[in-house]
């Protein structure tokens, strides 16, 4: 038991060691980090689907047991030449909804977010409601579609907490609007950007509806997949001179 503890105290050691310190914008918020050449060539991974490699947190030694905010999800995927997987493609989607079954994963985040920013467009006319047009894959920007018409392309749940289709932005609605002076922790829409459900997660089976998409705050803890990102691999080939598109390290065993 002992041995244990320490090998988890040993790997966030680790994991501290090897992220960037955090970068701050101007307003004070925290800023995405950069990819890392060298952790881009030797990036581990557990899957190869089409031209993309995808890590899976909880099959690799050092990870298994770690849970991220989407934030630092994201950070984590992108010093990687990597970002939180988008599941353009519903083929994709079952791909690994099948192994997040076989593995017993509770949940997973993608890089699905909803627009509810300030002073970003999101207050665009074609973006509202932003619960219904302002979803979006944020590894290259492509909109979700439309989160009230089925669609062959995605996979809300039809319950969560409030037994109402997902997305319902549950947390978001309950903590309700402030009427505050400082509008900079408010969402687009007035409500606490803090509990607001702007971040897409896959879970499994929490409300006895499968393997299914649900809104949750970015605050949620989660297991993680990355996936290659051709934004960030192209980024570093202009700017570094470096192609690393296929990784120097071989896959991880399962």
């Amino acid at each position: 038991m002992k041995t244990a503890v320490l090998i988890a105290f040993l790997a966030c050691i680790v994991i501290v060691i090897a992220q960037d310190k955090p970068r701050v914008g101007e307003d004070g918020r925290p800023l995405l980090n950069k990819p890392r050449v060298d952790m881009c060539k030797t990036r581990k991974y557990h899957e190869k689907y089409g031209k993309h490699h995808y890590f899976l947190s909880w099959r690799e030694p050092w990870n298994k047991f770690e849970d991220w905010d989407w934030f630092n999800g994201r950070n984590f995927c992108r010093e990687r030449c990597m970002d939180l997987v988008s599941f353009e493609d519903p083929q994709e989607y079952r791909h690994f909804a099948k192994l997040m079954h076989k593995d017993n994963v509770s949940s997973i985040f993608t890089s699905g977010r909803k627009c509810n920013f300030q002073n970003k467009g999101c207050d665009a006319s074609h973006l509202q409601p932003i619960n219904i047009n302002g979803w979006f894959w944020a590894d290259g920007n492509k909109r979700i579609p439309a989160t009230n018409i089925p669609s062959r392309l995605t996979f809300w749940s039809r319950k969560g907490d409030a037994s109402k289709p997902q997305p319902d932005n549950f947390a978001g609605l309950k903590a309700g609007k402030l009427d505050v002076k400082d509008k900079s922790g408010l969402t687009v829409e007035g409500l606490q950007e803090f509990y607001d459900e702007a971040c897409l997660a896959v879970l499994n089976n929490k409300y006895n509806d499968g393997i299914q998409w649900h809104d949750v705050p970015c605050y949620f803890r989660s297991r993680i997949i990355c996936e290659d990102s051709d934004l960030q691999m192209a980024r570093v080939k202009k700017e570094k001179g470096v192609d690393v598109t296929i990784p120097l390290t071989a896959p991880t065993e399962k």
